[in-house]
């Protein structure tokens, strides 16, 4: 019957302390928003460049981009755009226990000592060593002192060993890329002259002769020519004798 009480006692300790540790984990929320700007997009593989310089990301498939009120994937962004990220991290801090539960036979009691035999073997235990270590010794089912016990009582021992916590971090990403500035659809017009510039040279070319054209009625002058100043000649020689 004692034993069975014992038992009771300690599952009701163990759910205790549980339920202490569960509510002794802390957590808290931070916010950062960041201006980006993309780099080069391979597949889920995103280069981006941030405040603090550039990084490469992998973004996973189920990711979404807020772009002009729609939402798109990775690979749907194009080199060049820009937008900001909000950043919400959550961090958790878990505080991490080992308990062990140990029953043992005092086999040797006195001078504030106690020499325990255990499944593991013989033990020795001080006031100061269960003190400094948490340990909580039950006899009866109630929590006693190394001074309490005599030889061949039944001890229950309960070892609380505090470990570093453990952190768990969450974080959500909400990106948003700037709205493409509108491209311009007609080109500028050309700039008219001034007044005071020379206007433009027209070059003509020479003009050719009609193909109904001959060089015959030049050819049929000089020889008029030549037969009349022969003619000339000719009269003046005789006159002359």
């Amino acid at each position: 019957m004692v034993r069975t009480i014992s038992r009771v006692f300690l599952a009701a300790a163990i759910l205790a302390l549980s339920a202490v540790a569960s509510q002794a984990q802390q957590s808290s929320t931070s916010t950062a928003t960041k201006t980006f700007e993309v780099i080069a997009v391979d597949g889920n593989n995103l280069v981006v460049k941030l405040p603090e310089g550039t990084r490469e990301l992998t973004v996973a498939d189920d990711f979404r981009f807020t772009v002009d009120g729609q939402q798109v994937g990775v690979r749907d962004l194009k080199v060049g755009s820009k937008g900001t990220a909000t950043i919400t991290t959550k961090t958790t801090v878990i505080p991490v226990t080992v308990t062990e539960v140990k029953n043992g036979t005092v086999m040797q009691s006195g001078g504030g000592s106690i020499l325990v035999r255990t499944d593991a073997g013989f033990k020795m235990f001080t006031q100061g060593d269960v003190d400094k270590r948490g340990v909580k010794i039950y006899r009866d089912g109630k929590i006693a002192q190394i001074s309490d016990f005599r030889e061949n009582d039944r001890l229950t021992a309960t070892i609380i060993t505090a470990k570093p916590p453990k952190i768990m971090t969450e974080r959500q990403v909400n990106a948003t890329l700037n709205k493409p500035a509108p491209a311009v659809s007609a080109a500028a017009p050309a700039a008219a002259p001034t007044s005071g510039a020379a206007p433009a040279v027209r070059s003509e070319a020479p003009r050719s002769l009609p193909k109904t054209a001959s060089s015959w009625p030049m050819l049929w002058g000089a020889s008029i020519l030549s037969l009349a100043m022969g003619l000339a000649l000719t009269v003046r020689r005789r006159y002359v004798r």
